[in-house]
């Protein structure tokens, strides 16, 4: 067998042949069908971050059905958790709700059945584009409600003293449960207390619960409830391994601090085997995406949501940005966006033929790359920099846009739509993210002929006759630049000559597209005036 060149179909070869158990003496049992689960907590804010989870799970997928097995995405709400905070923008009433299972809390904007309702649908509207898979949609709150979740917790309420020697929790753990119930007085899930454990049934006290700078306020109340009929949810420490052992989950991805020995993920993975009695799902461990070298965060204001991803770039490039490989550090910047852009349009090359990898292994690791950034149809190369599109947004719109990349040599039919979207997004890059590179030509070049050294001047005037001789795309028009200011001796005097006469600043765009996209009789006029006076 070829050796596996992409983490996806690694992963895929890993989960089909597994054999054992990693806690006790049993072989896995053989999967009619594969499930990879991906799943996001409603209570924090639904960022970019959620979707790596989702998209990196749809690759092994994906990589799972091209190795013949049959293999399903599901993605789970969270919807049970607690409200944690209440989010920038929301009103302010919702701080009673706090400790609150998200599904509970009514919505604040009137337009859905819950605050949980109303974020998730909209986030899911979102993320579809950004998959090739469907995938399964699930609530935890409705699973609970129908019952799928009752034979876990038979199991795990009637081993409960293997599951806290497991868990080992560091306090009381007479008083730890596997299932905490929501208070019949309140209607709060993060506030009642176990007080004791007595069979199966939990007697409990609705106190304040103090957690990230907030307070959920009790009520008060004191009650007993019965795990197997009252409403509740497991604890994070028995919930994941019930979720593996009730979907068949085979793989699901989280995060670097997971990996530790000791963390949720074992301390699941184990109860998972010795009391439900079922394999551990293969772990996808990856990095974070940090934003601008920080965790996204709705606090500390650098979050990235799908949308607004979707206003710059298409799914695809955030989809590569997640593909690469995923147990490396990354940080992401709006400013640096025409640099991914730049990257993932040399692996688009790589992938139809038109440029070559360092060597084989590299080559077969970018093909496979590039296909899995791809929803729907695979994209084909754009001849169109980010960053000249930026440039061609600044300056000109609708159809003089495209005249625009005729003119320089950035143009194809074939792709035409694509094109023009590209610039579109490069548009609303340069408004909200890097408004210092909004470009205007310089109308009079008298504001600057003053700022031009003679030798600049002669350059100007020099390049114009070149330019009047024949007509020359961008990569031809930059060659001449640099020809020419080569045998001046000007270096880069000549490029700031070009951005003086242009745009009346030092510097700017790559001067050989930039001139080319201009329109041919202007650029003509303009350095002709630098042979005069």
């Amino acid at each position: 067998m070829r050796e596996q060149v992409f983490w996806a179909d690694r992963k895929a070869q890993e989960i089909l042949q597994r054999r054992r158990f990693r806690y006790v003496e049993r072989e896995v049992p053989e999967f009619e069908r594969y499930v990879v689960k991906s799943s996001a907590s409603i209570s924090g804010v639904l960022h970019i971050g959620r979707l790596s989870d989702t998209i990196r799970g749809e690759c092994v997928v994906r990589a799972l059905r091209e190795a013949g097995a049959e293999a399903v995405l599901i993605w789970v709400a969270e919807d049970m958790d607690p409200l944690r905070r209440v989010p920038e923008g929301a009103p302010g009433e919702l701080e009673e709700y706090i400790g609150t299972p998200v599904s509970s809390v009514p919505d604040p904007w009137g337009c859905h059945s819950s605050y949980a309702e109303h974020h998730v649908e909209g986030y899911l509207e979102v993320m579809r584009r950004f998959l090739e898979v469907e995938p399964e949609m699930y609530s935890m709150r409705e699973e609970y409600r129908r019952g799928s979740f009752t034979p876990y917790i038979r199991r795990l309420v009637e081993n409960m003293e293997r599951v806290r020697e497991i868990v080992r929790p560091a306090k009381e753990p007479e008083r730890w449960s596997p299932f905490v119930p929501v208070c019949r007085g309140c209607g709060k899930i993060i506030t009642p207390r176990v007080e004791e454990v007595e069979g199966v049934r939990i007697r409990y006290t609705c106190r304040d619960y103090e957690f990230e700078r907030h307070v959920a306020k009790g009520c008060g109340y004191s009650g007993y409830a019965d795990p197997l009929r009252d409403e509740g949810k497991l604890m994070w420490k028995s919930e994941w391994a019930a979720q593996w052992a009730r979907w068949q989950v085979c793989c699901e991805g989280a995060g670097k601090e997971y990996v530790v020995p000791g963390s949720a993920w074992w301390v699941n993975a184990e109860i998972c085997e010795r009391v439900l009695e079922f394999p551990m799902p293969v772990p996808l461990f990856y990095e974070h995406l940090l934003i601008e070298g920080r965790k996204m965060s709705a606090s500390v204001g650098n979050v990235v949501y799908p949308q607004e991803w979707l206003e710059v770039a298409p799914p695809q490039l955030l989809r590569f940005l997640y593909c690469k490989k995923i147990m490396k550090s990354r940080s992401f910047s709006w400013r640096e966006l025409p640099k991914l852009y730049d990257e993932y349009d040399r692996v688009a090359r790589v992938y139809f033929g038109m440029e070559r990898a360092e060597n084989e292994a590299k080559e077969r690791h970018l093909r496979r790359l590039y296909e899995y950034s791809q929803v729907g149809e695979v994209m084909k190369p754009l001849p169109l920099p980010f960053s000249h599109a930026a440039v061609v947004a600044c300056l000109f719109e609708g159809e003089e846009a495209v005249e625009s990349l005729k003119r320089s040599g950035h143009y194809s039919e074939e792709v035409e739509g694509e094109l023009r979207q590209r610039i579109e997004h490069a548009k609303r890059w340069v408004e909200r993210y890097a408004p210092e590179m909004r470009l205007t030509l310089l109308e009079d070049f008298s504001e600057v002929r003053g700022r031009l050294s003679e030798e600049q001047l002669t350059f100007l005037c020099r390049l114009g006759e070149v330019l009047d001789g024949e007509e020359m795309d961008g990569e031809r028009v930059q060659s001449t630049i640099f020809s020419l200011a080569r045998e001046m001796k000007l270096g880069r005097k000549a490029f700031e000559a070009v951005y003086l006469a242009l745009l009346g600043r030092r510097s700017g765009p790559r001067a050989g597209p930039f001139l080319a996209s201009l329109d041919r009789e202007w650029v003509l006029r303009r350095l002709r005036e630098a042979c005069s006076g």
